[in-house]
């Protein structure tokens, strides 16, 4: 019963002291027009994928540990790494956040009113 114990206990402290990646560390190692399976070699396999028709984001980001207790939250992770790609290579990686996302997709929205607007106007003259 001992050995029982003693194993189930090695085995926890194992779990407990398990590698994370660094992901500020990987980004070092990242480059403008990397292609897809560079970064995956570099940071391995995204955790999300975020794709519209004009880019791609793979996301990385490691478990919180609050207390004892792992959490794999995205929004609580203080690790958080995205990666952008256009045309399938690196365009841009950061932390990019959720009030990032909102100033992008309301640029975009301005983007497409503006042209709209434009085009409404020569086509009145």
């Amino acid at each position: 019963m001992r050995r029982f114990f003693v194993a189930v206990f090695s085995v926890l402290l194992m779990a407990g002291c398990a590698n994370k990646i660094d992901y500020n560390r990987g980004s070092l190692h990242l480059g403008i027009g990397m292609s897809k399976p560079e970064v995956i070699g570099v940071l391995g396999e995204p955790r999300r994928t975020d794709v519209n028709e004009d880019r791609e984001r793979w996301i990385y980001w490691n478990k919180v540990l609050i207390g004892f207790t792992p959490f794999d939250n995205e929004n609580l992770a203080q690790d958080r790494l995205v990666v952008t790609f256009k045309d399938g290579k690196v365009s841009k990686w950061s932390n990019q956040t959720l009030a990032d996302d909102i100033t992008e997709a309301s640029q975009k929205t301005l983007d497409s009113s503006y042209k709209a607007a434009r085009e409404l106007q020569k086509a009145s003259q």
